[in-house]
């Protein structure tokens, strides 16, 4: 039985008030459907309060033909399966019609207090008497402490122990995980990097000051301790790397300041990490181009790493061989195929 979970972040999908945010919106519905998911997370949508951005989540599952709405409590009308932020942005979950929810098992934490953005998760009946849980989360831009406290948290909606599951996320942050060779999955690339974003993701030597920044990793570790802890389906699958930001040319000419990165995936329950059997990174061709930008940006040890990607970028836009999830937002989707059979 094969079970697709997926996380897409869709770069600030709210009301569509222009041409060019219907023909993004359209799409974005093209590359949804294309993706087959069972579930899929989803990160920022945007609306002024809850209710603007449960209308903007519902006309997305109409028009990709997924469900968005689970209940509380049993007996409680169901709602939009979405949390909210305190800064406009809002995450949710979609599923396929014939997957379940259980009455009663949304949940939503909120911005404000525990999250800067928010994290929503959902119990599955996936038949037989099992069970799955489903989140949706987006982590802390700017903090590496707060993301750090945000992943406690996380790791929190699935100490249950019973449930098994998973939660798909744009991290802000690179994963710990690491491949059997025992070398981390995600390379680090901030090495040498100067811009003043660095400090959002670096972790600093209070003893050397002047010594390079590496990147945080410290929220992603966390997220791996056992028991209990939540795997990196890339690295359960050990598929090669690729990003999955850095393709996007700000005002047609920027490119992101940190160059190609991995920050979104799926992170699964121990228990469920034997039923992972695909990881894949739904871009297009310039994934694999910006990927040989990073590996050729750490053998040579100099130079932007923003300048090497945006001067392939350049030269690939020129070719008009983009693909709908290239042209349809900042991040790339990601699914993970899971064998549903190897559950107890």
């Amino acid at each position: 039985m094969r079970f697709r979970f997926g996380t897409y972040n869709l770069f600030n999908l709210g009301q569509l008030t222009t041409h060019e945010e219907r023909d993004r919106y359209d799409l974005l519905v093209q590359v949804i459907r294309g993706l087959d998911t069972d579930v899929l997370a989803v990160q920022e949508i945007i609306g002024s309060d809850p209710a603007e951005a449960a209308t903007v989540l519902r006309r997305l599952a109409d028009d990709t033909g997924m469900s968005c709405e689970a209940s509380r409590a049993p007996g409680v009308a169901p709602e939009a399966a979405m949390a909210s932020s305190q800064h406009r942005f809002h995450v949710g979950l979609l599923w396929r019609p014939g997957v379940e929810p259980v009455p009663g098992s949304l949940w939503t934490c909120g911005g404000g207090v525990d999250f800067w953005h928010a994290m929503t998760t959902v119990v599955f009946d996936i038949g037989a008497g099992r069970f799955i849980k489903f989140g949706s989360y987006h982590a802390d831009p700017f903090r590496p402490s707060q993301r750090l406290s945000e992943a406690y948290r996380v790791l929190s909606a699935f100490q249950d122990g019973s449930i098994p599951g998973g939660v798909g996320a744009d991290w802000n942050e690179i994963g710990a995980d690491r491949r059997p060779t025992g070398a981390y999955f995600d390379p680090d690339t901030l090495p040498g990097q100067t811009h003043r974003k660095v400090r959002y993701q670096a972790r600093f030597d209070p003893a050397d000051p002047a010594a390079p920044a590496v990147s945080d990793r410290s929220a992603t570790t966390l997220l791996l301790q056992q028991p209990g802890g939540l795997v990196d389906t890339a690295a359960v699958a050990d598929v090669p790397w690729l990003p999955t930001t850095g393709h996007w040319l700000t005002g047609g000419q920027r490119a992101e300041s940190f160059g190609p990165r991995r920050i979104d995936t799926l992170r699964v329950t121990a228990d469920l990490a034997p039923a992972v059997r695909a990881h894949t990174t739904h871009g297009g061709p310039i994934t694999t181009k910006l990927a040989g930008v990073v590996f050729q940006h750490l053998a040579d040890g100099h130079g932007s790493i923003a300048a090497k990607a945006a001067a392939v970028l350049s030269r690939h836009l020129a070719t008009g061989a983009q693909s709908a999830a290239e042209r349809a937002s900042d991040h790339m989707p990601v699914t993970t195929d899971l064998d549903l059979t190897t559950m107890k």
